[in-house]
């Protein structure tokens, strides 16, 4: 554990996205400038129908996923959550070719 606690799943998950998150912030740092690439997170939103909770008790693998959907609306399928790293995908690419074709 990134805090050197238990190990503890849902934590484990958390502390494994900030490190990601660090991660990328420092490789961009150090490598764009020189090498025009952008590194880059993206937080999908909250996927509550993964296997991520199967540590959890039965009544919160229940709950859960409803919770986030009519609740907090934080609910995301896997194929949204697909979707949204297409998009930014997508459009990190073209605004990429439209300053190449059309530089100001």
């Amino acid at each position: 554990m990134i805090d050197g606690g238990d190990f503890d799943g849902a934590k484990a998950y958390k502390d494994s996205k900030v490190c990601n998150m660090l991660t990328m912030q420092e490789f961009h740092r150090r490598y764009h400038e020189e090498t025009g690439i952008t590194f880059a997170s993206l937080y999908p939103g909250c996927i509550a129908t993964t296997g991520l909770f199967r540590e959890h008790i039965p009544l919160f693998r229940l709950l859960f996923p409803p919770f986030q959907k009519f609740i907090t609306k934080g609910f995301v399928s896997e194929a949204e959550s697909g979707k949204r790293l297409a998009q930014v995908i997508i459009i990190s690419v073209s605004s990429r070719i439209i300053t190449e074709l059309y530089p100001l």
